[in-house]
C-alpha cells in the first residue's frame, strides 16, 4: 500500500493549551493527501488526551507516546522514522499552518525536482508579532543550493525553524537531525546539509504562523551564548567535512570565523554583568590557537560597545 504524499511530523511535549489549534490547522489543509504523525515526549499535562480525541475522528492521525523523554532532537528523528510520506513537513505543536501551506509546498516540489528544501514567509504571533518577509531572505523563488549553503554561515538560519520548511524523504541519505545539537543548531545543521545536495525555493507568501510564548522551546533553551557557541562549533565541523557541508575557500573560512567571533564579542559586551564578560572570554579563548589573535583584536575593536545600552536579556 502506497504511503501518503506528505507526512506532517509533529513532535510534542506539554502543549495542551495549543495543540488542538495546531492539529485543526493541519486537518483544514486544502491539500488532503497527508498523514499527521504525532510523537508525544511523555507529556505530563492533558496533551495526550487531546490528541486521542482528534485521532479517533480522523484516521490520518497516527499517534505515538514515547516510553521515555527522548529529548527534542531525538524525538524529531523518531517522528521521521515513523512517517511514510514522500515529502516531510515538520510542524511544531504550538504553531499554526495557513490552509494552503501543503498545497503550495507540494506544487513547488513537483515542479522543481532539484529543490531539496522549500520555505516561505512566516508570521510570528502571541507575545510578539512580526513578519519574516523578503527582508529576511537572500531573494525569493528558486535559489542555488551551494550559494545558499554558504550564505547560511554568514546570515544565520534564514530558512526558518522546522515549522517553516518541507524536504524530501529521498534526501535523508544525508542523515537525520544530529542529536549532538541539543536544540538551537539542530535544524540549522540539517538545512546546511540539505542545501549541499539541492536547491532551495522561497515562497513569497505567509504559509505558517509561529507562536511566541514563554513556554516555547526557543524560550526554554534561550541560554546565554548557546546559539553562537554552537554556531562556532558547527563551523569547525563544516571546515573538516567539505563533502557534507560544502567546499569553502581559505578566505571564506577566515571570513566565517571572523564573523562568528565578532558576534560572540558583541553579545558578550551587550549582556549585563561581569559574568557575561568572563563567559565570553572563556568561549573565545577556548577556540583554536590561530583564532585567539582574531578574538583579541575583535575585543579591542568592539570595546566601545560595552558602554552602550544592553540589547540582550539575562
Amino acid at each position: 500500500m502506497a504511503g501518503p504524499k506528505v507526512s506532517v511530523c509533529m513532535p510534542c511535549y506539554n502543549r495542551q493549551d495549543y495543540i488542538g489549534e495546531a492539529i485543526e490547522s493541519v486537518l483544514a489543509q486544502s491539500f488532503r493527501d497527508f498523514e499527521l504523525v504525532i510523537t508525544d515526549n511523555c507529556s505530563t499535562d492533558g496533551t495526550v488526551e487531546i490528541i486521542k480525541k482528534y485521532a479517533l475522528k480522523d484516521s490520518r492521525i497516527r499517534f505515538y507516546v514515547n516510553d521515555s523523554n527522548l529529548g527534542v532532537i531525538s524525538n524529531f528523528n523518531k517522528n521521521i522514522l515513523l512517517s511514510r510520506g514522500e515529502y516531510i513537513k515538520f510542524f511544531f505543536s504550538d504553531d499554526v499552518l495557513a490552509p494552503r501551506c501543503l498545497e503550495v509546498f507540494v506544487d513547488v516540489m513537483g515542479k522543481h525536482p532539484t529543490v531539496s528544501l522549500v520555505t516561505s514567509f512566516t508570521k510570528a504571533f502571541g507575545e510578539n508579532e512580526f513578519v519574516r518577509d523578503e527582508k529576511f531572505f537572500p531573494g525569493i523563488g528558486l535559489r542555488n543550493g551551494k550559494k545558499s549553503q554558504k550564505s547560511l554561515f554568514f546570515d544565520g538560519n534564514w530558512p526558518g525553524g522546522p515549522s517553516s520548511v518541507m524536504f524530501r524523504r529521498r534526501d535523508l541519505y544525508i542523515g537525520l537531525f544530529n542529536p549532538m545539537w541539543k536544540y538551537w543548531i539542530g535544524d540549522f545543521d540539517m538545512w546546511i546539509r540539505l542545501l549541499g545536495i539541492g536547491d532551495v525555493y522561497i515562497v513569497p507568501e505567509i504559509l505558517s504562523f509561529l507562536r511566541i510564548h514563554d513556554k516555547s522551546e526557543s524560550a526554554i533553551h534561550n541560554v546565554a551564548f548557546r546559539l553562537i557557541t554552537e554556531r562556532i562549533m558547527l563551523a569547525d565541523i563544516a571546515f573538516q567535512l567539505p563533502h557534507i557541508y560544502g567546499e569553502l575557500t581559505r578566505k571564506e573560512k577566515w571570513d566565517i570565523q571572523n564573523h562568528l567571533l565578532e558576534r560572540l564579542v558583541r553579545e558578550g559586551y551587550g549582556r549585563k554583568g561581569v559574568k557575561a564578560k568572563i563567559d565570553m572570554l572563556k568561549i573565545g579563548l577556548s577556540n583554536l590557537n590561530k583564532r585567539r589573535l582574531i578574538f583579541l583584536l575583535l575585543l579591542i575593536k568592539n570595546f566601545p560597545r560595552i558602554f552602550k545600552k544592553s540589547r540582550w536579556s539575562d
